[in-house]
Formats: structure tokens, sequence, C-alpha cells
């Protein structure tokens, strides 16, 4: 977004089917918004196989998951983005000290029934939700909250 705010030309580009899967619905809009209002393109089911220096530029190999592809593109500037590592100290400091040892039951999750896995020091049950399994991922944390939190 700062890159095209500047000015500048930017393509973003996935390997999936779309783009920012992993960004829901009303997230996405504002995002989308930012970016189509300058000169952006989104170029999706494409992924970046490799870079070299061409000069004072970059030319990028192209490729695609779907067919075999290796064509070449110049830029500027590339900026990749992996993802996101999850926010999982905590739950990991705090898993052996929990009832449950950080495990759920599927069957009861599942049934909307109440958690009664242990074999830890009573206490407290602790689960792997939200940030601590996958960046991003906001409605998937808050639907295992409520599925976990309503029957208590």
């Amino acid at each position: 977004q700062l890159i095209a705010e500047s000015g500048s030309h930017v393509e973003v580009m996935t390997s999936d089917r779309s783009f920012a899967p992993e960004v829901m619905a009303m997230n996405l809009v504002p995002y989308m918004r930012a970016l189509q209002d300058r000169d952006t393109t989104f170029t999706v089911t494409h992924r970046l196989t490799g870079v070299e220096r061409e000069g004072n530029q970059l030319k990028a190999t192209i490729g695609s998951d779907y067919l075999k592809l290796a064509k070449t593109q110049t830029y500027d500037q590339i900026v990749v983005n992996h993802g996101t590592q999850p926010l999982a100290d905590l739950y990991f400091a705090l898993k052996p000290q929990s009832e449950n040892l950080g495990a759920v039951d599927y069957e009861a999750f599942i049934a909307g029934a109440a958690q009664t896995l242990n074999g830890g020091p009573a206490g407290f049950q602790l689960f792997r939700i939200g940030d601590a399994v996958e960046a991003r991922n906001t409605h998937a944390a808050i639907y295992d909250a409520l599925r976990l939190c309503m029957v208590i």
C-alpha cells in the first residue's frame, strides 16, 4: 500500500486462486479500495520462482502451479511475503501448566459439548486458537472460541 501511495506501479502476485484468501471480506474491502484506487495490478495463480539483477533492475522469473511456465519480467523492486508466523509463545509457555495440557477433545468440540480432557495440574484449561495457530485468521478464532466457551 505504501509503495502504491508513493505513485509507483504495484503488481500483487499470488499463487492462490484469489487475492488474500486469508483476509476475510470485511477486512478486505479497505485494502482493496486503497490498492485499486492506485496503479495496482493483481496477478493470481502465478508465483515468483527466481530473481536476478539485470543492470539497475531485477529480472523476475515467474512460474505457475497449473502449467509449465518460466516467463521473465523486470521490476524496480520486489517485495516477497512468505506469510507470518503464529504468535504461540504464550500458549507453549502455559501448556504444561494447564489441566488439559492444551489438548482438544474434537468429538466434544464438534458436538458442542464441554471439554473434559485432563492430565495436567488442576486450575485452567488452555486452547490454541487465533494467532497462536495461524496469523490473520480472526474469524476462525472467533468461531473456535464460541464453540469452546458456549458450554462454560
